[in-house]
């Protein structure tokens, strides 16, 4: 199975489409917050069409992950029954936790410690707009960065998962693999 793992979209329709574009095939999205609205601090992303965005994620399997930008009005839109804080998946014998970001930069905690928390190998989370993909204290942190508004020089980012290779890669825009890791170390 591959996973297209996208954060911070904010509502950029053809930042998106190019994501969609350039991961080839995919079997669902995992997206990790600030989907639709840009948010205060941040200025209008190019392409900027949340509507339509609604519209093209509709016609995905999506699971999302509710970001600091993200409303009410939002899950209503994009006709979803729950957009949670905080989820875990189980790929294999791999444990993921699944959180926006922005519960680090507010006091609640660092990666590591909520994954210890919830004995999970893997943390996804969003937030920074900036990616990553590296080991601290047994945890793989992993964070696809922003398709619509990059904070680092890499520029916009997304990942993918490939549960057969048990990979994550992180990719630049066009696709492009800039980084990839095993999901999980075996003794």
């Amino acid at each position: 199975m591959r996973i297209l793992v996208i954060s911070d979209t904010h509502g950029s329709l053809s930042h998106t489409e190019k994501a969609l574009e350039s991961a080839g095939s995919f079997d669902e999205i995992w997206h990790l917050g600030d989907v639709l609205y840009h948010g205060p601090r941040n200025p209008l992303p190019e392409g900027y069409s949340p509507k339509e965005l609604a519209s093209l994620l509709k016609r995905h399997r999506v699971k999302y992950i509710r970001g600091n930008c993200d409303a009410d009005v939002d899950v209503r839109v994009l006709e979803v029954p729950e957009m949670p804080r905080i989820g875990m998946e189980f790929l294999g014998d791999v444990k993921m936790l699944l959180v926006h970001g922005d519960q680090f930069e507010y006091g609640g905690g660092d990666p590591v410690s909520l994954a210890q928390v919830h004995r999970c190998n893997v943390v996804l989370f969003g937030h920074t707009h900036i990616p990553m993909a590296e080991r601290c204290g047994g945890v793989l942190l992993l964070n696809p960065g922003s398709v619509s508004l990059p904070k680092s020089e890499t520029g916009p980012t997304f990942g993918i998962i490939d549960t057969d290779e048990e990979k994550f890669y992180l990719c630049s825009l066009e696709g492009k693999v800039l980084k990839e890791v095993i999901l999980i170390e075996r003794e």
